[in-house]
């Protein structure tokens, strides 16, 4: 595992202090396969644009119109002291539940509900109503959030995590369910998405053999843990970021796109025209989940400037969706990040002086808002561009998020900081020399009553709320309702 030797404290600093390169430096570093052509020039990998200033505040030096999203989020109440807003989220969703993008509060996340909120209506949700039949098959992409298994099966994974797979550390009351590689103790978004649609949860891209059936399987899932939007060269050559729970050279988001491309032609669309196959396309429900908080954990220490981390994630994010809808898709939902810096290993390793009463990260959360608002501009622009006979919704992770935190107890939850499963007790429970799964660490006996799995990922149960929030929570924008309701008038 590669970690700095010098205190938290410092890797913070060098996080959050600019360097001086010049343009020729980041030019030289920008690993190949990036267009610098497609980026601003002051989107730089070695200079962090979201720095430090006065109470944590961020702020950039460029006057162009990408910046405004991270400069924007950069602000201060009349006392000066920080104060974070999603600016792309302040109103109340379709079902009733008010909330905004404030990080402020005593002691929770921001996100009040009125008073339905008391009486646990979106706890008891029924997570199938309506949704049968709908789609027969979804195809999935992302990270380590939406992975169920092709991690796993190209060894990428660290021996340590197999004694949570094969059950020798427990996966905390659900020895039922056969993890299969995902990274949590249980199901994820996407299983219980599909259990909702009343599907099979689709298969690895790396488990399909030679005589996968198409018609009567129920898609296929490309996502991969650890998966980065960063080049394995850029990792290699510059030697950045926390390996965490996984090994070698982490793989880009741009071999789900070949993966995708190589199922289309030699399966899915084998002997098929073009039209032909985008009519078969066009019949199902395309899922992205979230893309970049790997990267996010990956680089937290690092001189990575976040603001061309982002550039780079919603670029690749621009290339797969433009893929898929080249290839026939209509039905698309694509997810935002969650609050990344509450999770217990950006905790960790954020001073005390740039968290705020929940003790998240300040400057990473401020980063995930500017790559959500970023992406919902990139989503629209989309939008436009396809016209109505295409349906792109944006997950609103974040604030499904801040919802549960804002009322943990309504969504079935008794704690939101610490690790389940880890080792160090305290308030985090989480020690990064000392990974879920390695020796000496346990797993909490109800992870269901617990937001964090391992320190980076989620439990079961909070994968399964933050579904029927996206369901049918209103967290969906068109709603996950409305996206049904054009798949059934469409005829397809």
């Amino acid at each position: 595992m590669t970690i700095s030797k010098y205190s938290f404290h410092v890797l913070f600093l060098i996080l959050l202090v600019p360097f001086s390169f010049s343009y020729a430096h980041f030019r030289h570093i920008t690993p190949k396969e990036i267009d610098p052509k497609s980026f601003n020039s002051h989107s730089s990998p070695l200079s962090p644009s979201l720095t430090s200033k006065g109470s944590g505040l961020l702020s950039g030096s460029s006057s162009s119109k990408d910046s405004s999203l991270f400069d924007n989020l950069s602000s201060s109440n009349a006392s000066g002291s920080s104060k974070i807003s999603d600016t792309s989220s302040v109103s109340t969703n379709s079902k009733g539940f008010a909330f905004s993008g404030s990080f402020r509060g005593s002691g929770l996340l921001s996100a009040s509900t009125n008073s339905g909120a008391s009486n646990n209506k979106e706890f008891n949700i029924n997570l199938k109503a309506n949704l049968s039949g709908c789609f027969s098959k979804v195809f999935a992409f992302g990270d380590s959030y939406t992975d169920t298994g092709n991690a796993r099966l190209i060894g990428i994974l660290k021996s340590f995590v197999g004694a949570v797979l094969t059950g020798r550390v427990s996966q905390g009351g659900n020895s039922n369910f056969k993890l299969g590689g995902r990274s949590s103790n249980g199901r994820m978004v996407v299983d219980f998405l599909c259990d909702s649609l009343n599907i099979p949860t689709p298969i690895p891209y790396k488990a399909i053999s030679s005589d996968f059936d198409f018609d009567s399987n129920s898609g296929v899932n490309f996502a991969v843990g650890g998966a980065t939007s960063l080049s394995g060269d850029f990792f290699v050559n510059h030697k950045i970021g926390h390996t965490l729970m996984w090994k070698g050279i982490p793989l880009g988001f741009q071999t789900q796109i070949e993966w995708f491309n190589h199922f289309v032609t030699r399966i899915a669309c084998k002997r098929k025209t073009e039209e032909e196959c985008k009519a078969v396309m066009g019949k199902h429900l395309i899922w992205l989940g979230q893309m970049g908080v790997d990267d996010f954990a990956r680089v937290i220490g690092s001189s990575v400037s976040m603001r061309w981390l982002t550039d780079i994630t919603i670029n690749h994010i621009s290339k797969i969706l433009t893929t898929l809808l080249d290839s026939g898709g209509k039905f698309v939902v694509v997810q935002g990040l969650p609050p990344v810096g509450c999770c217990p290993l950006s905790k960790l390793l954020t001073p005390q002086s740039e968290k705020d009463e929940m003790g998240c990260s300040l400057v990473i959360n401020r980063a995930v808002m500017a790559h959500n608002e970023l992406l919902q501009k990139t989503l629209e622009d989309f939008r436009v561009r396809h016209g109505t006979e295409v349906t792109i919704s944006y997950a609103d992770y974040f604030n499904a998020y801040k919802a549960i935190m804002g009322n943990l107890a309504g969504f079935g939850f008794s704690d939101g900081s610490e690790a389940c499963c880890g080792v160090g007790g305290g308030l985090l429970n989480f020690n990064l020399h000392n990974l879920c799964g390695m020796a000496g660490t346990t797993a909490c006996e109800k992870p269901s009553n617990h937001v964090h799995w391992d320190g980076l990922h989620l439990t079961e149960a909070m994968h399964k709320q933050i579904t029927r929030l996206f369901l049918h929570g209103g967290y969906c924008k068109p709603s996950f309702d409305d996206i049904i309701s054009r798949q059934r008038n469409s005829g397809t």
